[in-house]
């Protein structure tokens, strides 16, 4: 059996999808990711650290570790989501939040004690540079939280059937191995549950789909898909319940000196 380029896979697959939207998930408790993750990185900061936060979006990250560390950076290239980043830090009293308005691969930082990136790293079809980059701006650790997509999902069986491999998008198992192809040998902690998707009808769940698939408004595959939405979501009060759904793994290391 090839293994597989899982690099080459990445790039691939963030061609497909193009620039996704970002992941929603950062509303905090009840809302969004749960605070495992979170917690894991705020028991590893100390008060003098500096902390790079990549794809800072509205703050979700930011802000809790500004009460913790000394400064932050937040890099975020939406200019609404940087605004509402600067509002909520002023809201809490923060002051020692630092913006840079760009991509990462186009950000110019200094090193920092902590580099951490949470679901921002999808739109860049080259993960190792985009890695690399991280490593050296940080001294301390680098933290990466990736979507984990479920292992038996109803996701995973349409892109075999119709990609040829399991993968409908960049995650996590196809990031893990490009860092331990880079000789990144990661720890990592898991979210310990799904948030399942749903779906008030299979039209909608067809629409999911070829979403999720990157087909656009094709129909070529429609019925293929209709049958397998068919045979595997679950219809109980009201709605189709995927067991595909949200959870996200965090790969975290230490750079090398």
């Amino acid at each position: 059996m090839t293994e597989p380029n899982w690099a080459g896979l990445w790039r691939e697959l963030t061609e497909r999808v193009g620039r996704p939207e970002r992941e929603v998930h950062s509303k905090g408790k009840g809302g969004g990711l749960p605070d495992v993750l979170l917690t894991f990185v705020m028991d590893r900061l100390r008060p003098g650290d500096t902390v790079l936060d990549i794809g800072a979006g509205t703050g979700r990250f930011a802000i809790p570790f500004a009460r913790v560390a000394r400064t932050i950076t937040a890099v975020e290239p939406s200019a609404s989501m940087a605004a509402r980043l600067g509002q909520n830090a002023a809201a809490e009293g923060l002051t020692n939040i630092q913006r840079v308005d760009a991509r990462w691969e186009d950000a110019e930082v200094e090193p920092h004690d902590v580099a951490f990136c949470s679901h921002a790293m999808y739109s860049s079809p080259d993960l190792a540079g985009f890695v690399r980059k991280m490593e050296r701006s940080a001294r301390r650790f680098c933290f990466l939280v990736m979507r984990m997509p479920s292992h038996d999902g109803v996701m995973r069986e349409l892109s075999r059937l119709i990609h040829g491999q399991p993968h409908d998008s960049p995650n996590f198992w196809v990031g893990y191995h490009v860092l331990y192809d880079m000789g990144i040998y990661a720890d990592v902690v898991t979210e310990p549950f799904v948030r399942c998707w749903t779906d008030a009808s299979l039209d909608d769940a067809l629409k999911r789909a070829r979403r999720h698939l990157g087909l656009g408004e094709s129909t070529a595959w429609d019925e293929a898909i209709r049958e397998t939405l068919d045979r595997r979501l679950t219809f109980r009060d009201g709605q189709y319940y995927w067991p595909d759904g949200m959870r996200s793994a965090m790969a975290w290391w230490q750079p090398a000196k």
